[in-house]
């Protein structure tokens, strides 16, 4: 025989009871959407970004005033020093620096970010956040900078997987080489 722990007086599906379920399949929820939330997430396809990041700066340095370009991954997090990379443009002649574009082949977005130097000084120029959606992004900078022997584009993943982040500066002179 099977003894109950139930009183008389304590109707079968309590209040008491239902509360203790209702607090367990909540647990049980929140626990779930947390875990949801702390999967990683996808990589992006590496080879069709850097693929498609190399095809823009093809195209780009056939265009009048091309001065150079740069690409290269944004994976870490912009919070972490680790997660900024770049790329530094330097010119044997002086060059004058009007913008640039800027795409991203990946997901989610990143933050751009253009320093100039001009003789020995460094000057922040801009930074902007773009979508890694491939889309061209023409960035016209507050002003010219005339006498330009080296520029910075530095980016971060600010959301999603990262991608493949790829600036054309233009202005007027001769192209100038990358150093990583």
């Amino acid at each position: 025989m099977r003894h109950s722990t139930r009183s008389s007086s304590e109707p079968l599906g309590s209040v008491a009871g239902m509360y203790s379920r209702c607090a367990t399949f909540a647990l049980v929820g929140a626990l779930a959407v947390g875990l949801v939330g702390c999967a990683p997430e996808a990589e992006p396809d590496w080879a069709a970004a850097e693929a498609a990041a190399q095809e823009f700066e093809g195209v780009a340095s056939s265009q009048e005033g091309f001065l150079g370009s740069g690409s290269f991954r944004v994976e870490g997090d912009e919070s972490q020093a680790s997660g900024e990379s770049g790329v530094v443009l330097s010119y044997p002649d002086d060059a004058r620096v009007d913008g640039a574009t800027t795409a991203c082949f990946g997901d989610g977005t990143a933050r751009v970010g253009f320093t100039v130097r001009v003789g020995s000084s460094w000057i922040g120029v801009t930074s902007v956040e773009i979508e890694c959606d491939g889309a061209e992004q023409v960035i016209r900078f507050d002003e010219t900078f005339d006498a330009v022997n080296a520029v910075t584009i530095d980016g971060a993943r600010t959301q999603g997987a990262g991608g493949v982040l790829v600036a054309v500066v233009s202005g007027m002179g001769s192209p100038g080489t990358v150093t990583p």
